[in-house]
């Protein structure tokens, strides 16, 4: 027993002096990559890769849709897996829920990311946040389609916009939809989110020309002054 603590002491006293050498000569820290105390994993910068990190964590720390992510449907035998971004971002969030480190290097999921002509993300150069985020909803939607995954993506992010106009000589409405993942809103001198909500759907009135409204009335189309009533915003949960 005495011969056992003494193996162990020794052990820990030579470990000790390596990591002291090796801070001392490279710099190499243990806490450094050790998981911090908050229990979360981080993800390292590569370049110019900030705004990726921050979309990512924001989609990580939505429950339903990590592990929609993660029971989705992979080939685990296709060669080719590490190349796709499903198979990348369900790599990307295991380490995010898992890893003992500190921070992970998204590498292979920045590969993976394509931009519209087929190359990869270039983590020097930061791209357009508006752009990253449509592309990556598409190509993982056409990841997911005839699975049990296919609505996942408007169940936790999808809505729509309702736009009405209405003649104000006719009691008539004209309305389209059209399904959205993201709204730009304005921010300057907005104190809440509410406040520029309250703007984007705030109406306006649009006078003269032909519109083509509806063709329940005929007057309608030829209408000099029209009232764009609002334009509802309002996100659908399919549950």
């Amino acid at each position: 027993m005495r011969f056992i603590r003494l193996f162990i002491y020794i052990k820990r006293a030579i470990n000790a002096q390596i990591e002291y050498e090796l801070e001392d000569q490279w710099g190499y820290d243990p806490q450094m990559i050790k998981k911090a105390n908050c229990g979360f994993v981080g993800l390292q910068n590569l370049g110019a890769t900030c705004y990726v990190n921050s979309i990512i964590q924001q989609f990580f720390m939505n429950r339903e849709f990590r592990l929609g992510i993660l029971d989705a449907p992979v080939d685990r035998d296709d060669p080719g897996k590490h190349d796709t971004l499903l198979y990348q971002l369900q790599a990307l969030f295991s380490n995010l829920q898992g890893s003992i480190k500190r921070a992970y290097n998204a590498h292979g999921f920045c590969y993976a990311y394509k931009d519209w002509d087929g190359n990869p993300m270039n983590v020097a150069v930061q791209m357009d946040v508006d752009e990253f985020f449509n592309i990556l909803f598409d190509r993982l939607e056409n990841s997911v389609k005839s699975t049990p995954q296919e609505y996942l993506f408007k169940q936790q992010y999808g809505g729509k916009l309702v736009q009405q106009i209405k003649s104000k000589d006719c009691e008539h409405i004209s309305e389209r939809e059209d399904s959205f993942f993201s709204i730009q809103c304005e921010v300057k001198n907005k104190k809440t989110l509410e406040e520029s909500l309250q703007l984007y759907v705030q109406g306006e009135i649009l006078d003269g020309g032909k519109t083509g409204m509806t063709d329940q009335c005929r007057r309608f189309n030829d209408c000099p002054s029209l009232s764009l009533k609002k334009m509802v915003f309002y996100v659908l949960w399919y549950r």
